[in-house]
C-alpha cells in the first residue's frame, strides 16, 4: 500500500479508514500509522477529532498486556479522551477502551482520576449545559465501572454520589441511579445511598426539588429500588427475613411493569410475587396452600414463561452497560419459571428443597442481570459474579444454592443401581447433611447450642455454611470422616460447575451425557469431576465455534482445512482452561501417538482428532472409534473423538443443534466384557458465511 504515514495522525487514520471502507482497520494498522510511538506522541492532537474513537478502538484491539510501548500509547489516548469536549467522542472512546484488559490496565487509574473531575464538574455548574452535563453523566457511569474493576477510590465515588441531593436532569439522574445500584451490589456500606435514588426519583420530596425532573426518571427509580430490595432479600439471614424485602421488590417491579410499562419488569414482578407467596407458605407450614394463591397458580406460572419468551431483552434492566447480559438473563429467567412449574408437582414430596431451587434460580437471575463489561475483570458473567456474589455470600440465598447442589448430588447417589460401599457411605452422610441443613434453614440457628464435649473437626467451607458453627448439628456432622466430607464438598462444587455457563439445551445435553457415562465402571471418584469438566469445556468449545464467523475461526469456513487446524484450535483452547495438564501429540500411548492427552493423578483422558469428508454418523465411523479406544487400553475406559466434518452438514444452512453435534457411544472390544465409552464431537466445517449464501 502507499505510504500513509505522511501527514498528521488524524490524516493518516482517516486515510486508513477510507481504505478499509467500513471494515475493521487492517492488522498492520498500528505499524501503518507509525507504531505505538507515533500514537503516544500525537494522540493529544485527536482530542477534538472524530478519529479519536478509531484510535481508541485500535489501541484496545492491538495492545497486549506487558507491552510497555502499547501502554504508553494507551495512556496518551486516555489523556486525549479526558481532554475532549465532545460527549460523543468521550463516550465512544471510553466504550472502546473498556473492552481491553491491556488498555484498562495501562490507563485505568488515569481515567478514573480524570473522569471523577469531569463528573464532579456537574455539581459545580450554576446553569445546566446540555453537552457538558451529558459528558459528566457518561463520566460518572464509566467511573463506576472502573472503580468496580479496582481503579480509583471506592470512597471518593460513594462521597460523590452522596452529593446528589435533589432531582436533576435525566442523563445525570439515570447515571446516578445506575451508579448507586452498582455500588450497593458490590459494597454493603453503600446501602444507605438508596436514599439518593428515592430523592432523585421523587419518592422522598425535598425542598426546591423539581417534580417534573423526578417524574422523568421515576421508571428507572422503581427498577433500581426493586433490584435493591431483591438484593436485600438475597442477603437476608433467613427465610423469615427475606419476606419484607420480597414484598418491597414485588411492589416496585409492579410499578415499573404497570405504571411505566417496562417489558423487563413484567416477568420479574410475576416471579418475585410467586416467590413471596411461596416463602410465606413455608413460614406458615403450608407450602401447598401457597399454590392455591393466584401468583403460584398454573395459569400465572405459564404466564411467566410467556412473558419471558416474549421479552426480547432489548431493554434489559436499564439500557447498555447496566444490563448487558441479555441472553444470560433470559436463560436464568426461563430456568426459574421451569422450576416454578415443576414445583407444583413435587412440592408435596419435598417442598422445602424446591423452594431452595427457586431461590437459587432467583440468585442466578439477579447476578446475570447485573453484568457489565470492563476489560480488566473479564468481559463475562464470571467477572461480575466475583464482585456481586461476596455481598450475598452470607445470606440465606447462597446457602439455598449450596443445599440445592447437595440435594442434587444426593439424588444422583440414590439413583445408582449397584452402589459400592463408598457410594453407600456418601449417600448416608449426604442424607444426614441434608436433614441437618434443612432443619437449620427452617428453624434458624439461634435455638440450639452445643453442649460441650470433644470438639469436632471443622466442616469444609460450603458444608460449614449450611449449619451454624458450634451447634449440635455441626458437632454431629463434624464426627464424620473428613475424607468423606471433603468428597461430598467436591461433588457439590462439581454440581455447581456443571450448571454454570450453560443454557437449558446445553444443560440437558450435559445431564444426558453424564447419565450414559454413569454406566461405565470407571466413571467414579476423581474421574467424575475430571470428565465432567471436559464435557463442560467441549460443549462450550462447540458452541463458540458454531456461533463464530469466518473472521474469528477461518478454518471452519475453509474447504481445504485439515485435521491440524481443529487440533491446534482445541489444544490452545484446552491449554487456556487447564494449563499444563494438557499434552500435545504424546507418543507410545496404546502403541501409537495420541493427539491430545490430559493428565490427572492416577489416570489420563485421551482425545483423538480427525478430519472427515463423509456424511456417516460418528457412531458408525468404526475405524475412528477403534483408534480412540486403543488409547484407553491401559487407562480409564472413557475418551473423546473430535472430528472436523466437511460434508456431514449443510454448509449453507444453519449449524446443527448442539445435541446433534455431541454424542456418546459405547464401543465393544472383543474379549473385553466392558465397553469403551467415547464422547463423539462433530465440528462443522466448510461453512459458508450467511451473507455469501444469499
Amino acid at each position: 500500500m502507499s505510504d500513509v504515514t505522511a501527514g498528521t495522525l488524524n490524516d493518516v487514520v482517516l486515510q486508513l479508514a477510507r481504505i478499509a471502507r467500513g471494515k475493521p482497520l487492517p492488522k498492520t494498522a498500528v505499524a501503518d500509522i507509525g507504531g505505538w510511538a507515533r500514537i503516544a506522541a500525537d494522540a493529544s492532537t485527536l482530542a477534538s477529532q472524530g478519529t479519536l474513537p478509531l484510535v481508541a478502538a485500535l489501541v484496545a484491539r492491538d495492545a497486549e498486556p506487558g507491552d510497555a510501548d502499547a501502554a504508553t500509547a494507551a495512556a496518551a489516548v486516555a489523556d486525549a479522551v479526558l481532554a475532549t469536549g465532545q460527549p460523543s467522542l468521550l463516550r465512544d472512546s471510553l466504550d472502546a477502551l473498556l473492552t481491553s484488559a491491556a488498555a484498562v490496565g495501562a490507563a485505568g487509574d488515569k481515567l478514573a482520576a480524570g473522569l471523577e473531575t469531569v463528573a464532579a464538574a456537574f455539581l459545580a455548574r450554576d446553569e445546566r449545559e446540555p453537552r457538558a452535563d451529558l459528558a459528566s453523566a457518561d463520566a460518572l457511569e464509566v467511573l463506576t465501572q472502573l472503580v468496580a474493576a479496582g481503579h480509583g477510590s471506592q470512597f471518593s465515588l460513594l462521597a460523590l454520589l452522596q452529593r446528589f441531593t435533589t432531582p436533576t436532569v435525566r442523563p445525570m439522574a439515570r447515571a446516578v441511579m445506575r451508579s448507586v445500584s452498582t455500588a450497593i451490589d458490590i459494597w454493603p456500606a453503600a446501602d444507605p445511598l438508596v436514599s439518593v435514588v428515592r430523592i432523585i426519583g421523587g419518592l422522598d420530596p425535598v425542598a426546591a426539588g423539581d417534580p417534573e425532573l423526578a417524574a422523568d426518571v421515576e421508571s428507572d427509580a422503581s427498577w433500581v429500588l426493586a433490584m435493591v430490595s431483591l438484593l436485600r432479600a438475597l442477603r437476608a439471614a433467613s427465610v423469615e427475613d427475606m419476606c419484607p424485602h420480597l414484598g418491597d421488590a414485588a411492589q416496585y417491579f409492579e410499578i415499573a411493569a404497570t405504571t411505566h410499562e417496562r417489558p423487563d419488569a413484567e416477568p420479574m414482578a410475576a416471579v418475585v410475587k410467586a416467590l413471596r407467596e411461596l416463602v410465606a407458605g413455608i413460614l406458615a407450614n403450608d407450602p401447598m396452600g401457597a399454590f392455591a394463591t393466584d401468583p403460584l397458580s398454573a395459569s400465572e406460572i405459564a404466564g411467566i414463561r410467556d412473558k419471558v419468551h416474549r421479552f426480547t431483552m432489548d431493554s434489559s434492566g436499564l439500557d447498555h452497560w447496566y444490563g448487558d447480559s441479555k441472553r444470560a438473563t433470559l436463560t436464568a429467567w426461563t430456568a426459574l419459571t421451569n422450576d416454578l412449574e415443576q414445583m407444583g408437582s413435587h412440592l408435596g414430596k419435598d417442598g422445602f428443597y424446591q423452594a431452595e431451587v427457586v431461590i437459587g434460580g432467583l440468585l442466578n437471575v439477579y447476578v446475570s442481570s447485573r453484568s457489565f463489561r470492563v476489560g480488566a475483570r473479564g468481559a463475562d458473567i464470571a467477572g461480575v459474579q466475583d464482585l456481586v456474589q461476596p455481598v450475598i455470600e452470607s445470606g440465606f440465598a447462597r446457602n439455598a444454592s449450596h443445599l440445592s447442589n447437595l440435594e442434587e448430588f444426593t439424588a444422583t447417589l440414590e439413583a445408582q443401581e449397584a452402589p459400592d460401599a463408598d457410594d453407600i457411605a456418601k449417600l448416608d452422610a449426604a442424607r444426614a447433611l441434608v436433614d441437618a441443613a434443612r432443619r437449620v434453614a427452617r428453624d434458624g440457628d439461634a435455638s440450639r447450642k452445643a453442649g460441650g464435649g470433644v470438639p469436632s473437626t471443622p466442616l469444609p467451607p460450603h458444608l460449614g455454611r449450611l449449619v451454624p458453627p458450634g451447634s449440635p448439628d455441626a458437632e454431629l456432622l463434624g464426627q464424620m470422616s473428613p475424607k468423606l466430607l471433603e468428597a461430598i464438598e467436591e461433588h457439590m462444587d462439581h454440581v455447581a460447575a456443571g450448571r454454570s455457563h450453560l443454557n437449558l439445551p446445553q444443560q440437558d445435553l450435559l445431564v444426558s451425557l453424564r447419565a450414559k457415562l454413569a454406566t461405565s465402571p470407571d466413571y467414579k471418584d476423581a474421574v467424575v469431576p475430571a470428565v465432567d469438566e471436559m464435557l463442560l469445556l467441549i460443549i462450550n468449545f462447540v458452541v463458540s465455534r458454531t456461533n463464530s464467523s469466518a473472521s474469528h475461526y477461518g478454518y471452519l469456513f475453509d474447504t481445504t482445512a485439515n485435521e491440524g487446524a481443529v487440533h491446534e484450535d482445541l489444544y490452545n483452547y484446552l491449554v487456556g482452561n487447564l494449563g499444563d495438564r494438557v499434552h500435545y501429540e504424546v507418543s507410545h500411548i496404546g502403541g501409537g501417538r495420541i493427539d491430545i492427552r490430559l493428565v490427572y493423578d492416577g489416570f489420563a483422558l485421551h482425545i483423538e482428532m480427525k478430519v472427515d469428508y463423509t456424511k456417516r454418523p460418528m457412531s458408525d465411523r468404526t475405524a475412528y472409534l477403534k483408534q480412540a479406544a486403543t488409547y484407553q487400553g491401559n487407562d480409564i475406559r472413557i475418551g473423546f473423538l473430535v472430528a472436523l466434518r466437511h460434508k456431514a452438514f449443510d454448509q449453507t444452512g444453519p449449524p446443527p443443534h448442539i445435541a446433534a453435534l455431541i454424542g456418546h457411544t459405547a464401543f465393544d472390544i472383543d474379549g473385553d466384557p466392558e465397553p469403551r465409552h467415547i464422547i463423539t464431537v462433530a465440528v462443522p466445517g466448510s461453512r459458508v458465511n450467511p451473507s455469501a449464501s444469499r
